[in-house]
C-alpha cells in the first residue's frame, strides 16, 4: 500500500512498510507499543508530528525511521504492485508467474497451438496432445492398468499418440479430407505434421484456416475415440468430417462482424476444393 493521507492504511494489518505487514512480521506486539489494533497510520500523526511510543526493539527502530520519512498528503491511499523494484499500478499474473517460474525459452510450437481467433477447447486439447498427456492406451498400460492395447479407431494397431495422429488408417482418412480443403499434403507422422503447422507460410486467412482445421481434426478424432470407449455407437469418417465442416463454417462466420474481409476470404478458401 502506498501511504498518502494514511486514513485507510491500517498500521498493523496493511502492507505499507518496506518489510511487509507488521502484524505478520511480529516486529512488535500492539500491547508493547500501545498502538490500538485498528489504528490507521494517519491516527499516529498529529499536527504534523508522529506520536509514537518508545521503540523497544531493533525492528521497531527501523520501522520508526521509515515512518518518519512519510509525508502525509491530501490524496487517498492506494495500492501498487512491486516486483524486482519495478512498481506498477496493476497486478500482472504473467509477471508473477515469470518471476516464480523463471525465464524460459520460447517454444516453436506455441504459435501453432495458441493463436488469435482459435477455438479455446481445441487449442487446449491440441496442447495436451502435443505434450502427450492424453490417456492413450499405451500410457494407461504404462501406469499399470490392464487394458486392451488395440486402437479404438482402426482395431488393428496398438494405440498411442503418434498412431492416433495420424498413422491410424481411420484418422489419416479424415485428415486427408480436411487437409485437401486446406490445400495441404497430408502426412501420417505426428511430428512432421506439427513441424508443418509451425512453419506455415502464406497470408493470414490461409494460415488461420489451416490451424483451425488441423486442431478441429485432432479434437474430433479424440472425441470419436472416447465415444467408442465409453459408448456403443460409432461414427464414420464422413459423419465426423461433416461435423468439422459445420464447426469451421460457424467459426468463420463469427468473424464477419469484426472482420468481414477475413471471413469472406476464409469462406472462399474453405469451399474452393469442396
Amino acid at each position: 500500500m502506498k501511504v498518502e493521507n494514511g486514513r485507510s492504511a491500517l498500521f498493523w494489518h496493511h502492507n505499507w512498510a518496506p518489510q511487509g505487514c507488521i502484524e505478520a512480521l511480529k516486529a512488535s506486539s500492539n500491547s508493547r507499543l500501545g498502538i490500538p489494533h485498528r489504528a490507521t497510520v494517519a491516527s499516529l500523526c498529529r499536527n504534523g508530528n508522529w506520536c509514537l511510543p518508545p521503540a523497544r526493539s531493533e525492528a521497531a527502530i527501523e520501522l520508526y525511521v521509515f515512518l518518519t520519512t512519510i509525508q502525509l498528503t491530501s490524496n487517498e491511499d492506494s495500492y501498487e504492485w512491486s516486483l524486482l523494484g519495478n512498481k506498477e499500478g496493476r497486478y500482472s499474473t504473467g509477471s508473477a508467474y515469470t518471476y516464480l517460474k523463471g525465464e524460459m525459452d520460447d517454444q516453436t510450437w506455441t504459435k501453432a497451438i495458441w493463436f488469435p481467433r482459435s477455438i479455446p477447447r481445441h487449442s487446449f486439447h491440441s496442447w495436451l496432445v502435443y505434450l502427450n498427456r492424453c490417456p492413450t492406451r499405451d500410457r494407461m498400460i504404462g501406469w499399470g492398468l490392464c487394458v486392451d492395447p488395440v486402437c479404438l479407431l482402426c482395431n488393428s494397431q496398438p494405440e498411442s499418440r503418434d498412431h492416433l495422429f495420424y498413422d491410424c488408417d481411420f484418422s489419416f482418412d479424415l485428415w486427408t479430407r480436411v487437409s485437401t480443403r486446406c490445400r495441404l499434403q497430408p502426412l501420417r507422422s505426428w511430428g512432421l505434421t506439427v513441424a508443418h503447422m509451425e512453419s506455415l507460410s502464406g497470408n493470414k486467412a490461409t494460415r488461420l484456416l489451416t490451424l483451425l482445421a488441423w486442431q478441429a481434426t485432432t479434437y474430433w478424432l479424440w472425441n470419436e475415440r472416447n465415444g467408442r470407449l465409453h459408448a456403443t455407437g460409432t461414427r464414420s469418417v464422413a459423419v465426423i468430417f461433416k461435423a468439422i465442416d459445420h464447426q469451421i463454417r460457424n467459426k468463420i462466420q463469427s468473424f464477419r462482424e469484426t472482420n468481414p474481409n477475413l471471413s469472406s476470404v476464409m469462406m472462399q478458401l474453405w469451399f474452393a476444393t469442396a
